[in-house]
């Protein structure tokens, strides 16, 4: 049937692959694999089930804690502390949501910034280098594991190219035209055939003798399947780094902000009680 054939190859992957995403987004929003656990045991045992009070008060306030932690990010570890926390959030008028991003900096217990953990201005120099080092490496990656062609380097010559099975083209310039060589030319005769700008003499023979040999012809197709793939990993890498310095400016940014916010919230009862005085 079509139809099964279309659920179980074409729709099953993705959805599982979408839920596992889903899930891992979760737990690690709450910090806690709790949302994971609790739809396990729902399958097994119902909310109804549990008639003791104790016990079902204490599932609830669980639950209402994870939902505490993943809604606004912050790892507060039991109900009460969690009910502090909003409470201070009120009274102060903070956001929970830059209590969240502050992070490692706010203790959740003392409701205070740690002031040996807050960013100095010089530390947005990581993130900034973090960027410019993997932003280029990254789109070379990208650019590598689209090519059909093999990223390679003539040990005699030193010469770097891009090879395939019926041509060679020079990797420089980056931009504009690239000079090549083609499958074609080794039958052209040598004494007349002009070298190619930015290519060495000897550049055409070896190449030749790459192309009239069976098997590295077909090496040439699996090394550019070995490529893509180093190429993915590498993407990968350099998004994960990349996600990493925007975190970082994220984090420190609100760890500042979250500073200045409650150090200017301490000023002001202070201002105006030295006016009374």
């Amino acid at each position: 049937m079509d139809w099964i054939d279309l659920l179980t190859r074409e729709i099953a992957p993705y959805s599982i692959v979408g839920f596992l995403l889903a899930a891992s987004i979760t737990c690690w929003r709450a910090g806690s694999f709790h949302p994971i656990n609790a739809r396990l045991l729902r399958f097994f045992i119902s909310r109804d089930e549990v008639e003791d009070p104790v016990i079902k008060k204490s599932i609830a306030d669980q639950a209402a804690l994870i939902s505490f932690r993943m809604t606004h990010g912050v790892r507060s570890r039991t109900l009460h502390d969690a009910k502090k926390l909003a409470e201070f959030s009120d009274f102060k008028n903070i956001s929970l949501d830059l209590i969240g991003k502050a992070g490692w900096a706010f203790d959740l217990r003392k409701l205070e910034i740690i002031p040996k953990r807050i960013p100095r201005k010089y530390w947005f120099a990581l993130p900034v280098v973090m960027f410019l080092f993997f932003a280029p490496a990254g789109m070379i990656s990208l650019a590598v594991s689209a090519s059909d062609d093999l990223l390679a380097t003539l040990k005699k010559t030193r010469t770097d190219l891009w090879l395939s099975e019926d041509q060679a083209v020079l990797v420089r310039p980056l931009f504009g035209e690239r000079a090549k060589i083609t499958k074609s030319d080794c039958t052209e005769n040598s004494r007349t055939w002009i070298t190619p700008e930015g290519f060495n003499q000897a550049d055409r023979s070896i190449l030749c003798k790459i192309w009239n040999d069976p098997k590295l012809s077909s090496e040439i197709s699996k090394e550019i399947d070995e490529q893509r793939t180093l190429s993915l990993v590498m993407l990968g890498v350099c998004i994960w780094y990349l996600l990493m310095a925007i975190s970082f400016v994220r984090e420190w940014r609100a760890q500042l902000e979250l500073n200045e916010t409650l150090a200017t919230d301490d000023a002001v009862p202070q201002s105006e009680s030295e006016k009374e005085n």
